[in-house]
């Protein structure tokens, strides 16, 4: 007899399980809190981390009709000049090259691909209250839709509902919180024509903007701004706001931004968190993606990370769920997932924790370092340096640990 399982959050660690799971058979019921998910997200970069362990769970074709912009390169601006080029090695990443992709149309396409299953239930716009817990074990959950209050009862409740998760909000289990300096003001405003596909990153004067082309013909402008300033930045207004960004970028741009000061969305804050509960596991309850470890936004890895978690976690159980072992053995098969995934986790927080101290500094050495960076790369022609699999940046965007699905029909 096959387990039941409730998913707290159709985001893409929920709703990546939620398809495997759903597609050996084990019944799944996945609460959403939205009705839909035609909302803005936080930046939306799948590297080829993310990108081909869809191709391993058989929804790259479904996945290639998802709305994207597959990015080609890096251009990296100092002080407002060009310093350096960065293209994507064609060789290393194959057909998995960085995409900006529509979070909305990817979610959309998860959950499509889901309700094939009659195994599996998406119940919108539904709240978890409350976790029912009994004899020191969660054995489900209370859920709000509308006005109408329900106990929804499950062999597994996994909280997959990101950085504000409900599920581990209930749990109280202890985290690990790494103090991050910055905060992120994300705005779109209409993309210049020859924009290409090309990320461009502006360091300097204690600042680090970061403009991508997306699938929408806009262009997203992620700025970092030291943590706790945003109000020095909205009381002026949204066209304000868009004439300080102006300031780091180079002479085009800049143009472009003041032609288009009108233009700009709604622009939304992003609080950085880095975080990791040092248990990601409780009795008949378990944690994976933003929900057990929030990612900083450095490297674009929200996303990546949350599809690896989904896809280690369906490798473990659905063994376990399909076999009839009792319960009590289900943390077991949680801890081991943990354990696989927290080399990856804490090696690309690492990664992240170091770029922002240096990067937003406007002391005299970042200066001077800054200076002298822009000078070496100006005097070298600015090289075109294409990535490799030992830099940096490689290890974001291949990932350190390989993650391979093992269909077990």
């Amino acid at each position: 007899m096959k387990h039941s399982v409730i998913i707290v959050g159709a985001g893409p660690a929920g709703g990546v399980l939620a398809y495997l799971l759903a597609k050996t058979g084990i019944k799944v019921t996945v609460l959403e809190r939205h009705i839909d998910f035609h909302r803005e997200f936080r930046g939306e970069i799948l590297m080829p981390s993310g990108l081909q362990p869809l191709a391993q769970i058989g929804l790259w074709q479904q996945f290639s009709d998802v709305p994207q912009v597959m990015l080609n390169g890096v251009n990296a601006f100092i002080n407002g000049h060009h310093a350096a080029s960065v293209t994507f090695d064609d060789q290393l990443f194959g057909d998995f090259s960085p995409r900006w992709v529509s979070q909305p149309h990817f979610l959309e396409m998860i959950v499509a691909q889901c309700n094939q299953f009659k195994n599996f239930e998406l119940l919108r716009g539904t709240r978890v209250r409350d976790l029912l817990i009994d004899n020191n074990r969660v054995v489900g959950v209370t859920a709000e839709t509308g006005q109408v209050r329900k106990a929804l009862t499950a062999d597994l409740v996994i909280g997959a509902d990101g950085r504000t998760s409900s599920v581990r909000r209930g749990l109280k289990l202890p985290v690990r919180s790494d103090v991050m300096p910055m905060d992120i003001v994300w705005l779109k405003v209409p993309a210049p024509v020859d924009i290409g596909a090309q990320i461009r990153v502006y360091i300097g004067h204690g600042r680090l903007l970061i403009a991508a082309p997306t699938y929408d013909h806009q262009l997203q402008l992620g700025f970092i701004i030291k943590k706790g300033s945003f109000k020095t930045f909205r009381e002026p207004g949204h066209a304000r706001l868009l004439d300080e960004i102006a300031k780091y970028v180079d002479p085009r741009l800049k143009d472009h931004l003041g032609q288009h000061r009108d233009s700009i969305s709604n622009p939304f804050l992003l609080s950085t968190v880095s975080d990791c509960l040092s248990d990601w596991s409780y009795p008949g309850s378990f944690l994976i993606g933003d929900a057990a470890h929030t990612m900083s936004p450095v490297g674009g890895q929200g996303l990546n990370i949350a599809i690896r978690d989904a896809i280690v976690s369906a490798n473990h159980l659905i063994p376990a769920l399909s076999s009839g072992k009792p319960l009590t053995l289900l943390i077991e098969t949680t801890r081991r997932i943990q354990a696989e995934r927290n080399a990856e986790v804490n090696s690309i927080q690492k990664l992240q924790a170091l770029p922002p101290k240096v990067l937003l500094s406007n002391a005299w050495w970042a200066r001077l370092l800054f200076f002298v960076l822009l000078k070496v790369a100006r005097g070298r022609h600015r090289v075109i340096k294409t990535i490799s699999a030992n830099s940096a940046f490689g290890k974001f965007t291949t990932g350190v640990t390989k993650v391979i699905w093992q269909d077990p029909g």
